[in-house]
């Protein structure tokens, strides 16, 4: 049985769509569709119904599915972790997965002076407000706001980070300063999307036991930095996020400051190979190099039970 034809089969049954299979093993369409149907007539089964779009999986699909997730893994830890010890030169591609604030805020512009000594290094960034899933393969690292407690994984944690409320001087030159949270009621604030968040630890406000109401909100982190950086609202930031925005200035700190973490995983299948090591290390010792940014306060009164 063709292993290629196993690796197409693994795509679809976990986007459910061919098109994105297709992207994300850099395949035309017809590639994959000719793949899954010999894969089909060799096995004398249907793997897949058609449900509009997407495809739903069968249930001798998901026979195959369990047996080829067990494949898979044989072939990246026992055979691709080969040599992985002994292995001097880096190369491959890594694709680390980020959420928003410090893929974007943070790495986005560090990736490049981390990888400079390996320059047949590839790196795929995905930075977006979700997480990602590493047995599903969506990354090769991944780093999350909750420690995954389910899965064959390796985590460490890779920093704690701070947040705190910013405006711009002009916002507060027009809406006057608060100097207790009760001040906030009357001003315009903007945070998340509370029916959108992809986990309990971006409910800054809620989890603080605080309530105000918001008249913008976005998934984006980005979006609601730029937003304060309008002088039109004020909201809570990453502080390594404000740390290069010259416009912003903290608002009730140190009384009101959030502390929160970012963790760091790799897949049991992965943590042998040379490149996927490296990368966690070179991550890790930049950020560790960094860690006042992350960290600007010197006392800080964590807020982050319940």
């Amino acid at each position: 049985m063709d292993w290629d034809n196993i690796r197409v089969f693994l795509h679809i049954a976990r986007t459910g769509r061919i098109i994105d299979a297709a992207k994300a093993l850099a395949l035309d369409h017809s590639t994959i569709s000719r793949r899954l149907a010999k894969l089909e007539e060799s096995l004398g089964v249907q793997l897949f119904e058609r449900a509009g779009r997407r495809l739903c999986i069968t249930s001798a699909g998901e026979d195959l599915r369990r047996s080829a997730v067990k494949l898979e893994s044989i072939v990246l830890q026992e055979i691709g972790g080969l040599g992985a010890e002994t292995t001097t030169g880096m190369t491959g591609r890594v694709r680390i997965g980020a959420p928003e604030g410090l893929g974007v805020g943070y790495l986005g512009g560090r990736i490049a002076a981390i990888m400079q000594d390996y320059p047949n290094l590839d790196i795929e960034l995905v930075a977006l407000p979700q997480t990602y899933s590493l047995s599903s393969r969506e990354a090769d690292i991944a780093i999350s706001l909750d420690r995954p407690e389910e899965g064959s994984l390796a985590t460490r944690k890779l920093t704690d980070y701070e947040l705190g409320f910013y405006a711009t001087r002009d916002y507060l030159g027009r809406n006057g300063l608060p100097q207790t949270l009760d001040d906030l009621t009357g001003h315009t604030l903007c945070g998340y999307i509370a029916g959108l968040l992809h986990t309990r630890e971006l409910a800054y406000l809620d989890i603080a036991d605080l309530k105000p109401a918001m008249r913008f909100t976005s998934t984006s982190i980005i979006a609601q930095c730029a937003m304060i950086e309008s002088g039109m609202a004020m909201g809570v930031l990453p502080a390594y996020l404000a740390a290069g925005k010259h416009l912003l200035v903290p608002v009730l700190q140190p009384s009101f400051l959030l502390r929160r973490s970012y963790w760091l995983s790799v897949h049991e299948d992965l943590r042998r190979h040379a490149r996927i090591r490296k990368t966690v290390d070179l991550l890790t010792a930049a950020v560790r190099r960094e860690r006042s940014l992350f960290a600007k306060a010197s006392s800080t009164r964590d807020t982050s039970a319940p």
